[in-house]
């Protein structure tokens, strides 16, 4: 299974950890809990067992399965697994458990109906049901007179709550009848004093609360119900549904159970309850599981409130003869640094003193943590910069520095002043886009073609996209009247010539795409107005020249939000897309979008939730105020009892989150507060700082940087202007990589790459393309059918998915209707003609990823990744063709070999590439070069064409070397001297 080369890498890493970290990685028999505290070496331990388990038995990688809470967590333990095994490392599981379910939810469809049958609730859909609900004259309780609609949002985030510790309508119904026995038990009147024959106030509150929770069960069923009478699921159902179908499908469970030998739970602290039962689900095939789980219990910020504890008592209750191994040596940061981290979080007694133990310092000497009270939030914030630019000119790296805050708009402030000062800075955060200037414009667009909104039409007019003088405009809208509107002027040359409009022509292009957009409303799907109204108003382009990424970034999230309200109601219209703008910002339902780092060796600046799994030299902790760190009111509508004794006090949730910030820091931790905001408010520090013994903390006098600020440094400083960043390109193309598409792209215009793969700029996509996604998507589950029974599927059975397929596609009723009957033109008589051509075993959408080496230690490797179509087995279970599904016209072989003067060859080259791809998969099984391209259009004329290819070697080395200089040109930032062409790439104006 693996080289010498591997082991070697394994052994020389296994003989540097400790004796804590050795039991964890020999223990491979039996269940393992492992208490890792920050630093200690989690990954490393995790993936070195893996590739002890692989080096001491003869488990195949497929047979294990590591699970983890987030998607940079699975992608960091997949690459160090890859420095011990090599390329095996791809065909373990390793993947978060939404992947997980994902993925089981493809391979088990039948077993998902409410899933696969329905599509996702949106934000919306879950309040316009709740809201529904509260109509009910049984639930006034939840609707107050004075805002009906005060408990709408608490009531979408308490069901969220209630699935993820998988608590169903029935268990949530039985805590509630303990509730009433309990209250049995608690005194209903004084008996004497003042308040003799009154109703006790403890008694009171446990009635009300069994009211509420009942109120709360009502609704909880009612909209179970509706979800279902909508075919609607939750995201939180995937994991629900998941486990449904664990516990009542047995074939299911124990093909599962059977493949996977041995499980890894990775931030096991913040696992929930319903992804708490898919391990034990997986793992009660055997009386001792071989399931090993690593978490700390001071670093659960992502549990339901007050279960941080949970998981500790489970495991060791649920898994007899649990092995527990508590890792405290620390190889991140300095004494200074651990001493006063765990003062915050200590205990003195209960069940969490065995949980949270000291740590010690195994690798940094020497460390500090300093606090500091500003005089104004102003001038502690110009003492970040200050500070940050004082390490920087100590010699340290700017990725190594970090600015950790509670919120994202204080990212946004914070990255913003940096930039201002001239120091780069990567924002790690998500942004509400509702917000965004860009955002409002493209609404008020919107608004100005869906209705005769003369406000939106005024704004609208002022957008410096339309490259109108202020002048002109000014005219215009001074020329309105009660008797002569806005956009009676606009569509009037006349008018505009007779008020002394200079350039009428440009004042009259805004008239002319106002109303092309609104003939076509209706008609054209909203997704493809706005995609017109973007490049015809120019705003896209204004927009992304004055700001490439963040532009990019907005745009594509706002288009995303659209096209999927197409995807889900063919006959919405521009004016309910603006609607739902409206009733987000209502609920305050954020419409997030992550920044896009245009520098990677930046300064970062993150909330405290995002730093979680990170390290820094420098950790910068500023505006630790009461109300925003652990003095802030929380509303707790809903009291749900807990099985298990909850957190060690009140504001032991916010410790953990201030802990997990400290613990990033491994020389130096700064901590700041100010005793007045901008708007002159009083501020206090926060009180989770006085849990801390003052000596463990070196107090900093601030009376110099009072003197020093200049409070108009910050707006006189030009922000630097945004550029190609060749760094910030070469860092994403090293985590995206190539895929056939991708390299397609960059073989034909390095821009066309930049611009579609790496900004990824917003496209409307061809029905031509969809329909091909869905026909896929058919094609997909017929031959997955086939190879579960032996039989093709009935006519009818390929409409139901052909019309279920269609119906997640962005398509108006027309572009349905069309394509519906198009793809049973195609689709049955194709998959009829499959009858003798379909071996027994066959993979479908068979997701590859692995990593090409190039010999260069500049970039040793190069990720390339691809979804194959089909893949078909002979009877040995050995690879024997890959086919890959074209529903355009059928192609000649010249064409598809580039040998024609309008073909480029991308045919064939991703069919080399899909054979490379599977050379490096690191398994004899898949060893393939036989590549089929089957044109499924063919057999509506009565004869399938397909075309048969064996790759060469030559040809994989020629694509190997075509791949390692596209990427050597993309990393050492040469790809910029090649000339935009406009022939090859739609976006060169953008570069002007």
């Amino acid at each position: 299974m693996t080289n010498s080369l591997t082991s070697s890498a394994f052994t020389a890493a296994y003989k540097q950890l400790n004796t804590a970290q050795k039991q964890a990685v020999d223990t491979i028999d039996g269940p393992v809990m492992v208490i890792a505290g920050p630093g200690t070496g989690k990954t490393q331990i995790l993936t070195l067992r893996i590739a002890n388990i692989l080096l001491q038995t003869d488990t195949a990688p497929e047979s294990i399965i590591a699970l983890t809470f987030t998607e940079s967590g699975a992608k960091a333990m997949r690459k160090r697994l890859i420095s011990y095994i090599g390329a095996a490392a791809y065909r373990v599981e390793i993947s978060t458990f939404h992947a997980f379910a994902q993925k089981l939810i493809a391979r088990y469809p039948d077993a998902y109906p409410q899933i696969v049958g329905g599509q996702p609730a949106t934000d919306i859909d879950k309040i316009q049901i709740i809201e529904a609900i509260l109509t009910d004259s049984s639930l006034k309780t939840l609707r107050p007179s004075g805002n009906p609609e005060y408990y709408v949002k608490p009531l979408m985030g308490m069901l969220s709550d209630l699935k993820r510790e998988y608590i169903t309508p029935d268990g949530l119904n039985q805590m509630i009848i303990e509730q009433e026995t309990a209250l049995l038990e608690i005194e209903q009147f004084h008996e004497k004093g003042a308040h003799k024959g009154k109703e006790r106030g403890e008694y009171k509150d446990a009635l009300k609360s069994i009211d509420k929770n009942r109120a709360l069960l009502q609704v909880y069923r009612l909209y179970e119900t509706s979800l279902r009478e909508h075919r609607l699921y939750d995201f939180d159902d995937m994991i629900v549904e998941t486990v449904q179908a664990l516990a009542d499908n047995e074939d299911m469970l124990r093909d599962l159970q059977e493949r996977f030998q041995y499980l890894l739970a990775d931030e096991h602290q913040d696992v929930n309850g319903s992804q708490n039962r898919i391990l034990e689900l997986l793992a009660n095939y055997h009386q001792s599981p071989n399931i090993f789980v690593v978490g700390d219990e001071k670093q659960a910020i992502f549990r339901f409130q007050g279960a941080s504890l949970e998981n500790f008592l489970y495991f060791e209750t649920h898994f007899k003869n649990t092995t527990v191994i508590s890792l405290t040596e620390n190889y991140r940061s300095g004494q200074a640094i651990l001493d006063a981290s765990h003062d915050l979080v200590a205990v003195t007694e209960g069940p969490l003193t065995k949980l949270r133990i000291p740590l010690q310092a195994a690798a940094v000497s020497e460390s500090s943590v300093t606090i500091r009270e500003f005089s104004h939030q102003a001038v502690e914030d110009s003492w970040i910069v200050a500070t940050v630019q004082q390490e920087i000119d100590a010699g340290i790296s700017p990725e190594d520095i970090a600015i950790i805050v509670r919120g994202n708009r204080e990212v946004e402030d914070i990255s913003a002043a940096l930039r201002a000062a001239g120091i780069s800075a990567a924002a790690s955060a998500e942004s509400d886009i509702l917000h965004h200037p860009i955002t409002h414009t493209i609404e008020q667009l919107l608004r100005a073609v869906s209705s005769a909104d003369e406000g939106a039409l005024f704004t609208v007019l002022h957008g410096a996209y339309w490259g109108v003088s202020q002048t002109d405009i000014a005219k215009v809208c001074a020329a309105q009247n009660y008797k002569l509107k806005l956009s009676d002027l606009v569509t009037s040359p006349e008018r505009l010539q007779e008020i002394g409009v200079a350039d009428v022509a440009a004042v009259q292009r805004i008239a002319d795409v106002l109303q092309n957009a609104r003939s076509k409303n209706g008609i054209a799907a909203p997704h493809q107005i706005l995609a017109q109204l973007l490049d015809e108003s120019g705003l896209k382009d204004y927009a992304l020249q004055t700001d490439p990424y963040g532009a990019a970034r907005i745009i594509r999230r706002l288009y995303d939000e659209v096209e999927e309200l197409v995807k889900r109601d063919k006959k919405v219209r521009l004016a309910q897309i603006t609607e739902v703008l409206a009733q987000r910002r209502s609920y305050n339902l954020s419409l997030s979008a992550p920044f896009v780092s245009t520098d990677m060796n930046a300064v970062q600046v993150m909330t405290a939730h995002k730093s979680k799994g990170l390290e820094f030299s420098v950790v910068i902790a500023p505006h630790l105020i009461d109300s925003v760190w652990g003095g802030k009111v929380k509303r707790e509508l809903f009291k749900i009892p807990r099985t298990v004794p909850v957190a060690a006090d009140a504001q032991d949730d916010e410790k953990r989150l201030l802990y997990v910030l400290m613990t990033r820091a491994k020389r130096s931790l700064y901590l700041s507060s100010s005793e007045l905001n901008a708007d002159g408010k009083p501020l206090s520090a926060s009180r989770l700082l006085s849990e801390i013994d003052a000596t463990l903390l070196t107090s900093v006098s601030t009376e110099a940087e009072t003197k020093s600020f200049d409070p108009l440094a910050a707006i006189t400083t030009p922000a630097p202007k945004n550029t190609v960043d060749p760094e910030f390109i070469a860092e994403l193309f090293k985590v995206r990589g190539f895929s056939a598409t991708s390299l397609n792209n960059y073989l034909r215009s390095p821009w066309e790459y930049y611009f579609k793969n790496l900004l990824r700029i917003p496209q409307t996509q061809p029905t031509h393309l969809l329909f091909g996604t869905a026909v896929h998507a058919v094609l997909q589950r017929a031959t997955a059918d086939h190879t579960k029974t032996g039989k093709l599927p009935t006519d009818q059975q390929l409409l139901t998915w052909l019309e279920h397929s269609l119906a997640t596609m962005p398509l108006n009723t027309r572009e349905y209707t069309e394509l519906h009957a198009k793809g049973l033109e195609i689709i049955v008589p194709y998959v009829a003609s499959l009858a003798d051509r379909l071996p027994a075993k066959t993979e479908e959408e068979f997701s590859i990823s692995v990593e090409l080496a190039t010999g260069d230690p500049a970039m040793p490797s190069i990720p390339l990744k691809g979804n194959i179509d089909r893949l078909d087995f002979d009877a040995t279970g050995n690879l024997q063709q890959v086919v890959d599904y074209k529903t355009g016209k059928p192609k000649s072989r010249n064409v598809i070999e580039g040998n024609t003067q309008s073909s480029d060859g991308s045919y064939k080259r991703q069919l080399v590439f899909y054979a490379l791809l599977l050379e490096l998969y690191d398994d004899e099984r898949y060893s393939c070069r036989t590549g089929v391209l089957s044109f499924v259009e063919s057999a509506a004329a009565g004869t399938l064409k397909e075309e048969t290819f064996v790759v060469t070697d030559a040809e994989v080395e020629v694509l190997k070397q075509e791949i390692i200089a596209s990427a050597t040109a993309l990393t050492n930032g040469s790809w910029l001297t090649h000339a935009c062409e406009p022939a090859e790439c739609d976006y060169c104006h953008l570069l002007s």
